[in-house]
Order: C-alpha cells, then sequence, then structure tokens
C-alpha cells in the first residue's frame, strides 16, 4: 500500500525509487541555500538596521530609515547614490541596445563565411571578451587619451569631443564606459547568437529565395523569429549585467581616495560603486545602507525581468 504525504501526491515508493536523484541534486540546493538564500535575507534585513563597520555586533533595527535616507537627497551618500541611478538610468538602455544590435549584425555577416574564414573572425571577435577587464580599460584609456588618443582624434576629426577629457566629463564620461563595455561583451553575445544561427535550417532560405525574397525579408521572417529566444535571454543578461557595472567605472575613474570614486561631480558613479563606498566609508550605517541600495537593485532587476518575461509571453 502506498502511503502519500498530504498535499503532495507523491508517494513514499516513488521517493525511494528516485532517492538517488534526490542525493544527487542535494549539493545544488545546499550550495543554492548557502550562496544565494541565506545572503540575500541577511542582506534584506541589514538593510533595516544601522549596521556598520563599527557596529562590533550591536545592530539596532531602524525600519525605513535606510531607504527613506537614500531616496531623499540630503547627505553625500543620497546625492551620490541618486546621482549613480541617473548615470544608470542612461547607461543600461543604450549599452543593451547598442551592443545587442552589434552582435545581431557581426553574427549576420560573419555567418555568411564558411569554414577557416568563418572560425578566423569567431576567434577575434571573442578576444576581447576573454581579456581581463583592467586590461580592457587600459587599452581603452590609451585609445581615449585626451589629444593624442587613436579614438579620441578620429572623432575630434569629425568635431566630436574636441578638447574633451573622456573620463571627467558629464555625458562623455558614460559615453566612454559603454565603449568599453560594448567592446568587452560584444564577442559573448555574437558567439551564442551565431551558434544559433548554425541551427536554422538552410531549406528555409532555399524556399524563400525560390519565393523570391530579399535579404533582408529573409533576415525579418526568417532568422530574427527563430533567434527569438536566444535574443530573449541575451536581453536579460545584457539587462542585469549592465545594472551591475563596477569594474570598468572603477578602474577608469582611477581614484585613490573613496570617496572620490565615480570622477568629478560623479559623471561616471554607478550604484554598485556607491554600495562598495559605503561599505569602507559610509560611517554611520554604512553597511546598512550598502544593503539597502543592493535591496533596491535587485528589485529593479526583478521588475525588468518579470516584464520582459511578460511580454515574451504575450508575444507567444
Amino acid at each position: 500500500m502506498n502511503r502519500k504525504r498530504a498535499g503532495t501526491g507523491i508517494s513514499l515508493k516513488t521517493i525511494k525509487e528516485n532517492s538517488s536523484s534526490y542525493i544527487g541534486i542535494l549539493p545544488f540546493f545546499v550550495l543554492f541555500l548557502l550562496f544565494t538564500v541565506i545572503p540575500l535575507t541577511t542582506g534584506l534585513f541589514r538593510s533595516f538596521t544601522d549596521w556598520s563597520m563599527s557596529s562590533r555586533g550591536k545592530i539596532n533595527f531602524v525600519g525605513l530609515e535606510n531607504y527613506n535616507y537614500l531616496i531623499s537627497g540630503e547627505g553625500t551618500t543620497s546625492t551620490r547614490f541618486l546621482k549613480s541611478m541617473v548615470n544608470m538610468a542612461i547607461y543600461v538602455p543604450i549599452t543593451v541596445a547598442i551592443g545587442l544590435f552589434m552582435s545581431l549584425m557581426l553574427a549576420l555577416v560573419v555567418n555568411q563565411f564558411k569554414g577557416r574564414i568563418y572560425r578566423f573572425f569567431r576567434s577575434v571577435y571573442f578576444v576581447p571578451t576573454v581579456l581581463p577587464v583592467f586590461l580592457c580599460v587600459a587599452i581603452w584609456k590609451w585609445f581615449m587619451t585626451p589629444s593624442t588618443g587613436h579614438v579620441t582624434s578620429l572623432l575630434a576629426s569629425m568635431g566630436i569631443g574636441v578638447g574633451v577629457n573622456w573620463a571627467e566629463t558629464s555625458g562623455y564620461a558614460i559615453a566612454n564606459v559603454i565603449f568599453i563595455n560594448v567592446w568587452n561583451a560584444v564577442g559573448f553575445n555574437f558567439l551564442i547568437i551565431s551558434a544559433a544561427m548554425k541551427d536554422i535550417s538552410p531549406d528555409l532560405y532555399e524556399a524563400a529565395e525560390i519565393d523570391g525574397a530579399s535579404t533582408f525579408q529573409k533576415m525579418k521572417n526568417i532568422t530574427i523569429p527563430l533567434l527569438e529566444p536566444i535574443l530573449f535571454f541575451a536581453i536579460i543578461y545584457a539587462f542585469i549585467k549592465a545594472i551591475q557595472v563596477y569594474d570598468i567605472p572603477w578602474i577608469l575613474s582611477g581614484y585613490d581616495d573613496m570617496n572620490s570614486v565615480g570622477g568629478p561631480n560623479q559623471v561616471m558613479l554607478f550604484p554598485v560603486m556607491e554600495m562598495v563606498r559605503n561599505v569602507y566609508s559610509g560611517g554611520n550605517f554604512g553597511l546598512g545602507r550598502a544593503c539597502a541600495m543592493g535591496v533596491i537593485l535587485m528589485f529593479i532587476i526583478m521588475i525588468i525581468t518579470l516584464i520582459q518575461f511578460r511580454f515574451r509571453k504575450k508575444r507567444l
């Protein structure tokens, strides 16, 4: 006689028969609990406290005080955080749009080649992705050196950014981060899109050619629709990665003083950078406010992801 657990519909016999499978996935759940669930719940709880580097175990519950402070616009941390959110709101959509567009165009062009030529371009475009971030930033700092950099000189010849320090000027600083991020990340998206295109049956294109379809029509009616699942993944991944931007602007700003991170007037400041600054230089409530920033970013990521899933569900 099979006994069933109340409300589950799973018999003890079934559990015994699949015990090896359950044991096999147990390490995943243990690691997920240790490195995801516990840190998230701890950070959420600490965001409602006055936790700081000097707390020494004495932590007091302060309710929504950290959140109210961050959105108040009063005080150094609040001003810097709001500025970082504005920078992020400009940076994220532009980076995602340009990065995915370039990746898709590169994949469409490179997939026209075969054999060694295809493998050559695939390898070349993926090189920036595997380079250490600090090396990517160093290369672009050289490219963007005022007056003498190759890219700045080219742009100046077109009347763009003449005499401007791209690392310290409002607007230009964010553009500088976008350049580096797109250059560094485009290879990853290009690779997965290119691989997905290889799975599209050539018979579909041959049938379209017989019907007199142009290259644009084949791309619009065959390639893009069949790439939709991969593009959906790439968009979500790009959004999350862009919101979490930290290393590139931190290295670019190049300031040893924690309170100067993000450059003059916070032209290159982003939320994760401000979180790190608060951990070390936030004073009273520093760690609690850093946790509150993390919770705000987490909810932004969740909302954007849910909207994208809802939009995709309507299209299906």
